[in-house]
């Protein structure tokens, strides 16, 4: 049966619809389910990042990590034959933190040992500053932060001093209590850099006493 021109323009329609509806409920599908994807694992997560271990091609690094935070590296070489072979725990047991070592070795390409000093780097070494010991004005070892080292007291009781400067040697050993720009001002006045400037200084409060 032959179909009119009317027939032939709804019949094109339908069929536009229900391929449209079709081709719509597909890509819906897709959306909403994915196809499964392959855990990460399948792609080849490297074992050797969890657990590394020293290969004869690994580049040893080793630090020295100063008191003041400053980072030396004394030197870095691929690691001797001696250490092929070994894993993250057991360069941990070679290397505690109880003797200062801390290893990082993440990455079986680069291992890296560091060693805790103990002491002032070479610059911070020559550096002092003014505290409090037992009432006394005294004179520490190193940057303002550190009041682990009394390298003398001074015959200048802090009560002798007049308040202003009572009060920054108290902030002093309180520094972590302080804001960032009163730091910055307590290391202009009581930070040296020799025992020339420290003398000077000493003189100052001696006469503010």
């Amino acid at each position: 049966m032959l179909l009119t021109k009317d027939q032939r323009i709804t019949a094109l329609f339908i069929f536009l619809f229900i391929a449209s509806a079709v081709a719509g409920f597909i890509w819906g599908s897709h959306l909403t389910n994915p196809p499964e994807r392959k855990p990460v694992a399948v792609y080849g997560s490297p074992v050797g990042l969890i657990n590394p271990m020293i290969s004869s091609d690994t580049i040893l690094i080793r630090d020295q990590v100063y008191l003041c935070g400053d980072v030396e590296k004394l030197s870095e070489e691929t690691v001797p034959g001696n250490m092929v072979g070994l894993d993250r725990k057991t360069l941990m047991e070679r290397f505690p933190t109880s003797e200062g070592w801390v290893v990082s070795f993440t990455n079986p390409k680069f291992l890296t040992l560091t060693i805790n000093s103990g002491e002032f780097c070479p610059v911070h070494r020559n550096y002092l500053h003014l505290g409090i010991d037992q009432g006394m004005v005294a004179v520490y070892e190193g940057p303002i932060e550190f009041h682990e080292k009394v390298l003398r007291i001074e015959n200048i009781p802090v009560e002798s001093l007049e308040p202003g400067l009572r009060k920054k040697l108290e902030q002093v050993m309180a520094l972590g209590e302080q804001a960032p720009t009163t730091v910055g001002k307590l290391r202009e006045e009581f930070e040296f850099t020799s025992e020339e400037f420290l003398n000077a200084a000493l003189e100052n409060l001696d006469e503010n006493s």
